[in-house]
C-alpha cells in the first residue's frame, strides 16, 4: 500500500481537506465532507457516490484524529475503485416518494456499495497510510501537532 500512496504523488499535506482536494483532482470528481452524528447501527463513516460528486459522511462526535482516520478510510474506498458509478436518475425513479422510510437511511443503503472483507481490508490499510501522511506532515493542521510525539529521539519518525 505504501507504493500506492507514493504513486498518488500527493503534495506534502497537513490537512484532511488538502488530501480530499488531491483525491478530487486525481479522480476529476469533487469530494465533499459532511460531519454528522451517526446512529448506533451506522458505521463511523461512509461515502455516497452522487452523479456529480462524492460525499463523505463522518462521525462528528469523535476526536479530530479519529475523524481524519475515518475520512482517509473512505477516501481509500474511492481511490481503490470500490464504489460503483452512480446510476443516472430517470423520470420514473427520480420522483418516487417513500414517506415511511427515513431519507438518511435510504442514502446510507443506496450510497454505499457492499464491500467484501478484502475491500474493507484494502481500504483500512490504505486509509492508515493516508492518515500517517497527515499525522507526520509538518504544518498548522490539527493532526500535524502529533508529529513531535511520534518522532524518534534522533528526529526520525517511527
Amino acid at each position: 500500500m505504501r507504493a500506492m500512496v507514493r504513486e498518488l504523488d500527493l503534495p506534502q499535506l497537513s490537512t484532511v481537506e488538502e488530501l480530499c482536494a488531491a483525491v478530487a483532482d486525481r479522480s476529476g470528481r469533487p469530494v465533499r465532507l459532511v460531519p454528522r452524528r451517526m446512529r448506533v447501527e451506522e458505521p463511523s463513516g461512509f461515502v455516497e457516490r452522487r452523479a456529480e460528486s462524492d460525499v463523505i459522511y463522518f462521525e462528528q462526535e469523535t476526536s479530530d484524529l479519529h475523524q481524519a482516520h475515518i475520512i482517509c478510510h473512505e477516501l481509500a474506498h474511492l481511490l481503490c475503485g470500490h464504489l460503483a458509478e452512480a446510476p443516472a436518475a430517470d423520470e420514473d425513479t427520480a420522483h418516487v416518494e417513500l414517506p415511511t422510510i427515513d431519507a438518511d437511511m435510504i442514502r446510507l443503503v443506496l450510497g454505499r456499495s457492499h464491500y467484501d472483507g478484502a475491500a474493507e481490508e484494502e481500504a483500512e490499510i490504505l486509509g492508515a497510510e493516508l492518515t500517517r501522511i497527515l499525522v507526520l506532515a509538518p504544518g498548522a493542521g490539527t493532526t500535524s501537532q502529533l508529529a513531535p510525539a511520534l518522532e524518534h529521539r534522533k528526529g526520525q519518525h517511527v
